[in-house]
C-alpha cells in the first residue's frame, strides 16, 4: 500500500493506494495513528484502494477510535464499489463518515 498525505491545517487527507492488507496493516497502523497526533480530522482517500482485509479495518476502528478521543472526525472518500461492500458487511459504513 502506498500512502500520501495532503496537509490542510487541522485536516490531513491520506491518499491511499494498493491493499490494506495483513503484509501492511502494522506499519499503517503505525503512520495513521502518529497522523491522529497531528490532525485533528483525517479523510482517507480511497480512490485508488483496491482491496482491505480484515486486518485493514482493524487499523481503520483504531484510528477511528483515536481520531474521535480527540474530538475530530474521520471520513472516507472516494470509495469503491468493493471496499464499499467490505464496509457494509462490517457495519463500518454506519460508523465512518463516508464523502462521496
Amino acid at each position: 500500500m502506498d500512502v500520501k498525505l495532503v496537509d490542510r491545517g487541522n485536516e490531513g487527507e491520506l491518499l491511499l493506494s494498493g491493499r490494506l492488507e495483513t503484509t501492511n496493516a502494522n506499519e499503517a497502523e503505525e503512520l495513521f495513528l502518529q497522523l491522529a497526533d497531528r490532525f485533528q480530522d483525517i479523510t482517507l482517500n480511497m480512490k485508488d484502494l483496491k482491496y482491505i482485509s480484515s486486518a485493514g479495518l482493524r487499523v481503520l476502528k483504531k484510528l477511528y477510535m483515536k481520531v474521535r478521543n480527540n474530538n475530530g472526525e474521520l471520513s472516507v472518500s472516494n470509495v469503491s464499489e468493493y471496499v464499499m461492500e467490505v464496509f457494509e458487511m462490517t457495519g463500518f459504513a454506519s460508523i465512518l463518515n463516508i464523502k462521496g
